[in-house]
């Protein structure tokens, strides 16, 4: 017999006391075998269905986010402005081949929150303009998105306020609003040549803003069709636009765009910081040159077609919120319009006095175009020059 026979025991062999837990597992292991396969599945599918914990952390602190959001925006009621509703569709374009694009004509879209309409010519203005004047003194306004008056009813453009001001004093005045958003000087004076002698100015008023300083392009390329208006009302864009309803979204990504241009300063950034500084650079000096070439052409076209032209030059926004702010630009803007026989009008003083009475003008949250306070004052300035100049007479001449 061998040793692992005679140490196996040979009689009958009494029961193993097992530990409860032991116990417990053999049973339910034991239990669930004889029961039917649906019970096991059913068993398996609640097991499953356990919430992970990863993602029950994550509900909480969304769930803690949103209730703290909320209580921010409530408060932010007493503390910030309102941010920006956009409504859709946005204001509408169409491929020029003489100026890239051109502002849709009889469009009824938005700018922002408020209506933006335009005449057959694509001008902003619900008004045709008959060719016949009958006597009527028509001052034509040209510029960018800051003359077209982004953001603001029609009535509160410093176009439309002029010629509210004018008429009731001065007899029959029509203000015309012939401006583009994002047009250079070169498009500007293109479209007065193209579009704006037409309507027969007697006045032509051409604003330019530091962002006017950009080359002019060798090779104009058409916008293709649709591809703006597609950008503009993009889906994911109108999400974005709908975020900016939130105070509390605005002011963060207002400080956080500060922070990056501080930390990371863009081309753009850095090409406007150089023209306030009064610094240069033969991309800068290329700009200069082409807008000088593109004045001239405006002041030929006023001798050819006997009309007045100004020069509007508007500020930076920082230049504005400077107590001394460098004036650069200024100074060699004006000494260009001078050579080229162009009077000029610096609103530098004008902005800087509006908001030193009353910080109401630019957007809130936008502030790089005027509110309808800082149209007012602009509007208000222009009048004086007008009359100063004696382009203007009340009626009976005096």
């Amino acid at each position: 017999m061998s040793c692992s026979e005679a140490s196996r025991p040979t009689g009958p062999v009494k029961s193993q006391e097992l530990s409860p837990s032991t116990a417990l597992r053999e049973a339910t292991t034991s239990g669930a075998a004889g029961q039917p396969l649906a019970w096991q599945d059913s068993l398996a599918k609640a097991r499953r269905r356990r919430m992970p914990r990863g993602l029950k952390i994550a509900i909480v602190w969304l769930l803690e986010f949103a209730a703290i959001f909320a209580l921010a925006e409530t408060i932010s009621v007493f503390f910030l402005p309102p941010g920006l509703i956009f409504y859709h569709p946005q204001q509408q374009v169409e491929p020029s081949a003489r100026r890239i694009y051109d502002s849709q004509p009889n469009q009824r879209t938005f700018t922002i929150d408020k209506p933006y309409v335009t005449n057959s010519l694509g001008f902003r203005d619900e008004r045709e303009v008959p060719l016949a004047k009958h006597g009527e003194l028509r001052i034509l306004s040209l510029g960018d998105s800051i003359a077209q008056g982004l953001g603001v009813a029609a009535e509160d453009t410093y176009a439309r306020k002029l010629e509210a001001s004018l008429a009731p004093r001065y007899g029959a005045v029509r203000v015309i609003n012939a401006a583009v958003a994002s047009y250079s000087t070169w498009q500007e004076v293109d479209l007065l040549e193209d579009k704006g002698l037409r309507v027969r100015p007697d006045i032509v008023m051409l604003s330019f803003c530091w962002n006017d300083l950009f080359p002019r392009p060798r090779l104009v390329i058409p916008l293709p069709v649709g591809d703006s208006n597609q950008y503009y009302n993009a889906t994911l864009l109108r999400v974005l636009r709908e975020l900016k309803r939130s105070r509390v979204l605005s002011f963060l990504r207002e400080r956080l765009e500060i922070a990056l241009f501080k930390a990371f300063p863009s081309f753009g950034w850095t090409h406007q910081q150089m023209i306030y500084e009064g610094r240069t650079s033969p991309y800068l000096e290329q700009s200069y040159s082409d807008v000088a070439a593109s004045l001239e052409a405006f002041a030929s076209l006023a001798r050819i077609h006997h009309f007045v032209p100004i020069l509007i030059i508007l500020p930076m926004p920082g230049q504005v919120r400077h107590p001394d702010p460098a004036a650069h630009m200024q100074r060699r803007m004006e000494a260009i319009a001078r050579r080229v026989g162009i009077p000029t009008v610096d609103l530098l003083p004008v902005l800087q006095q509006a908001y030193a009475s009353t910080r109401d003008v630019y957007i809130q949250w936008d502030n790089t175009h005027l509110s309808p306070r800082g149209h007012q004052a602009v509007a208000a300035a222009l009048e004086r020059y007008l009359l100063d100049s004696q382009l203007i007479k009340r009626q009976g001449g005096a």
